[in-house]
């Protein structure tokens, strides 16, 4: 559903739409009529691989797929994407576009894959109207089948009920009067009607029904049907007739036939009605066999038969395709002969399951399996068995079989990118404290000595603020290579994040490692690399602790290695360091670090605490929101203020897990305190840059059930102008949940005005130092008075905090400001204290 407020105030606006088509007339057409009904976001695409790239990197509100598109076609593209396995939401709304097709076979198709609409491209002035309609969210629910069992035995009902429950919703009547009446009220999708029934006979409630329907399916069941009579009830309207008794499977199959009649009636109709010459009766049924056949080479799935003992009885042609072996030639063989080696042993624990399914009358299983090909190339294919009994004493099974070879390829490129860094290649931080933890373990248990070797750039920040990121990467990428070349075979190079790097080095001594780092550091300082006519050369700075059994923690170890690299830094950087507990200089960082344990266990033992300043709307007199402000509580009851521990969380890199207390924390006092009617959330500079934001905001928001209009989100400005790329894409998911966004201390850079109008914030807030001295300072007059100016013409909130007294007050009262916060106008108060002085008021 495209449930954005903004979307359905302007829709043109703010949809993203990816249009996938190989044909280049149908893919200029589309474009034509989105580009007339004014959608501006349109990416188009003319081949799957291509859209499956973009859905991976793009946030994509719509999909519009051909379903002849020929690397991947469209329903299997749709299957990707209903799967959840790309990087873009699974209920996106999704439309298919084809030349022809037969249009119930493809609407039922459709409901199977989850596709939305289906638009013919000769109906191409129906796609606007469509798309509008996707914008305002499904259409319908989905239901049960509605089946009405008029029967007069109790038990033959009770096994209806426990035979078809699970498919339909299912209503009981046990007279005839009673039935027909039940029907007449609800005109059911199927009838269970029994012959012989009190009051009304079968036969009279069967030709009253069709008398008023008679489309309605009516499944007839008697235990004494002659051929006679059951000719008679066929041709009085009944769609077929089940003799008493019966079995389960008997019943499933032919209500499973009944209730889907219409569907094949009408495809029946439609097919009839594209056979062009109706001279030949050969012709017409040539012509229902190649559409019926179409339909299926566009699904691509492969359909056969199987016997128990798993040997081929039918395939249809989609095997040609998919394996590249004939059908004929693999009509006999056993299924066994097409899976790869590696996974016979898992194929045959997978038959034991299915016989035993089969023996005990459960579901088979699913299964991924990997064959291999009439060119010995590896497939892997996901298979849905089900049973389909030939007689009462002969079952065979039916497989559909779907090549799933790109999803596990996705899975192992996940698996690849979970353990590596995408920039260089490298093992990212999360393989490197795996195997830290391992080296750690282990030099514990066998008195073994690993060591760690902490290497980073000297001055590297200052080749990509003078000669961009795009050139910093690129020497990171040779550095790398470099650095690779050097290291032993059981040794694990690993980029930690920006310009450091970490070496895990296996059973060697201190002598050794510090022979490799001397190695190290000679490579970096000679390689060099040209830069607009300047050749440029780097040192590193290196710090090294030894995993030595000291410890359990594996993160003490690192630590160590930080503080080794903080003290080589901190004495003229280029210099290798071991970690010393004796170093003067790892107070600071040991400082820093035990600040941030401590926030740390204060945050699990919940004694991180929010006070809530308000902010005073202006022209209504009244708290509009209020400012969360966060404190901590020490073990005896003592508060520390956010000066004390958040330059340390800042400083080791770990401000994100206070973010996200703060976000949780904020948003249950929103659930748990109605007096707090709306707050803003102060976030660090480093929080955009956090994957697990957005997971975490929308975690709390579906824990609590909390309104996200009733949250602000609040930035500074020179942390919200370090990427204002990624600022303007983390606002608008915000915008899309209903939250807003406000900078803090605006006017504190020096390009405020220049990146104002790029912002889209709907609260500014002044910084506090142009307001402190408003009352006898000329110049903040003129330049506050500027700042609301400009902030409430680009159609923006102006917040004036600081405000400490009534002459303050006064002046932005004149000045037209919008809103006010600061002692004068309110101390930050417990969520508690709120509470009683609204209680009070009232």
């Amino acid at each position: 559903m495209l449930n954005d407020n903004k979307l359905r105030q302007n829709p043109h606006a703010f949809i993203s739409i990816l249009v996938v088509n190989s044909d280049s007339t149908a893919l200029d057409a589309l474009l034509t009529c989105l580009e007339d009904a004014q959608y501006q976001t349109i990416h188009a695409v003319d081949s799957a691989q291509k859209a499956l790239r973009l859905l991976r990197h793009q946030p994509i509100d719509l999909l519009i797929v051909d379903v002849d598109t020929p690397d991947l076609d469209g329903w299997r593209l749709s299957r990707l994407v209903r799967s959840g396995i790309l990087h873009c939401r699974a209920d996106m709304p999704i439309i298919i576009t084809a030349h022809t097709w037969c249009e119930r076979i493809a609407e039922v198709t459709a409901r199977e894959y989850g596709i939305n609409q289906l638009v013919p491209l000769d109906h191409l002035h129906r796609l606007p109207g469509v798309i509008a309609q996707l914008s305002q969210g499904p259409q319908h629910s989905t239901r049960k089948p509605r089946l009405l069992v008029i029967e007069d035995e109790p038990d033959t009902s009770d096994l209806i009920k426990r035979v078809l429950a699970t498919n339909f919703d299912i209503q009981v009547a046990d007279q005839g009067d009673t039935g027909l009446h039940a029907w007449r009220e609800g005109r059911h999708d199927l009838v269970l009607l029994d012959v012989m029934l009190p009051k009304l006979s079968g036969r009279d409630i069967l030709i009253d029904i069709q008398a008023t329907d008679p489309n309605q399916p009516v499944v007839i069941m008697t235990a004494h049907t002659t051929i006679d009579q059951a000719e008679e009830l066929m041709l009085l309207g009944a769609v077929d007739f089940l003799p008493k008794p019966f079995r389960a499977d008997q019943l499933r199959r032919v209500c499973d036939i009944a209730i889907h009649r219409e569907d094949f009636l009408v495809s029946n109709a439609q097919f009839a009605a594209r056979v062009k010459s109706l001279e030949a009766r050969e012709l017409a049924f040539r012509q229902l066999y190649e559409n019926h056949h179409q339909l299926l080479n566009d699904l691509q799935s492969v359909v056969m038969e199987l016997d128990l003992d798993f040997r081929i009885h039918y395939l249809n042609h989609a095997w040609e395709t998919m394996f590249g072996f004939r059908v004929g030639d693999c009509i006999g063989q056993k299924l066994d002969h097409f899976i790869a080696p590696e996974d016979i042993s898992q194929f045959a624990l997978f038959k034991n399951k299915i016989r035993k399914a089969l023996q005990q009358k459960k579901p088979c299983p699913e299964i991924e399996l990997c064959f291999s090909t009439s060119r010995h190339q590896r497939l892997w294919a996901q298979l849905k068995i089900s049973r389909s009994t030939k007689t009462a004493d002969h079952t065979n099974l039916t497989v559909c079989l779907d090549n799933v070879t790109e999803r596990r390829e996705s899975q192992e490129q996940l698996k690849y990118l979970a353990m590596h860094d995408s920039l260089t290649g490298l093992y990212n931080r999360h393989f490197f404290e795996t195997t830290l933890a391992q080296l750690t373990a282990d030099s514990v248990r066998t008195s073994t000595q690993h060591a760690l070797i902490y290497v980073d750039l000297d001055h590297f920040k200052v080749i990509n603020d003078t000669f961009g990121h795009q050139k910093g990467d690129e020497v990171l990428r040779d550095m790398s290579q470099l650095l690779s070349q050097q290291i032993r075979g059981t040794d694990i190079l690993c980029r930690l994040g920006g310009d450091e790097f970490a070496i895990l080095m296996r059973d060697i001594s201190s002598s050794e490692a510090r022979e490799f780092a001397l190695s190290v550091q000679a490579i970096v300082a000679a390689f060099s690399f040209p830069l607009q006519e300047q050749q440029i050369n780097l040192g590193s700075s290196i710090g090294m602790s030894l995993i030595d059994g000291s410890t359990h923690n594996p993160e003490e170890h690192l630590m160590r290695a930080d503080i080794a690299l903080y003290v080589a830094k901190g004495r003229g950087r280029n210099l290798i360091h071991l970690y010393n507990p004796l170093d003067s200089e790892s107070d600071e960082l040991r400082h820093s670090i035990n600040m941030s344990q401590k926030v740390r266990k204060a945050i699990v033992e919940d004694r991180i605490a929010l006070y809530f300043q308000p902010i005073v709307d202006v022209k209504a007199e009244r708290v509009s929101y209020y400012e969360a402000l966060v404190r901590l509580r020490e073990p005896d009851g003592k508060i520390i203020g956010p000066c004390n521990f958040i330059p340390a969380l800042e400083a080791s890199g770990e401000m994100h897990l206070l973010d996200r207390w703060i976000i949780k924390l904020a948003i249950r006092h929103l659930r748990d305190y109605p007096a707090l009617n709306h707050v803003a959330i102060n976030l660090s500079a480093q929080a955009f840059k956090d994957e697990q934001l957005m997971p975490t905001i929308l975690a709390s928001l579906e824990e609590t059930g909390v309104d996200p209009t009733r949250i602000t989100f609040e930035l500074t400005e020179s942390a919200s102008l370090f990427n204002l790329h990624i600022t303007q894409r983390v606002i608008a998911e915000l915008h899309k949940l209903g939250c807003s966004f406000s900078v803090d201390d605006f006017g504190s850079g020096f390009s405020s005005f220049a990146y104002l109008k790029d912002l889209p914030a709907d609260y500014i807030k002044l910084d506090g130092s142009f307001i402190q001295n408003l009352d006898c300072d000329e110049i903040d007059q003129t330049l506050v008075k500027s700042m609301i100016q400009v902030i409430q013409t680009l159609g923006k909130k102006a917040v004036a905090e600081y405000v400490e007294n009534q002459a303050i007050l006064d002046i932005l009262k004149v000045m037209g400001v919008d809103f006010v916060q600061g002692y004068f106008i309110g101390h930050p108060l417990t969520p508690e204290e709120i509470t009683a002085a609204k209680h009070q008021s009232n």
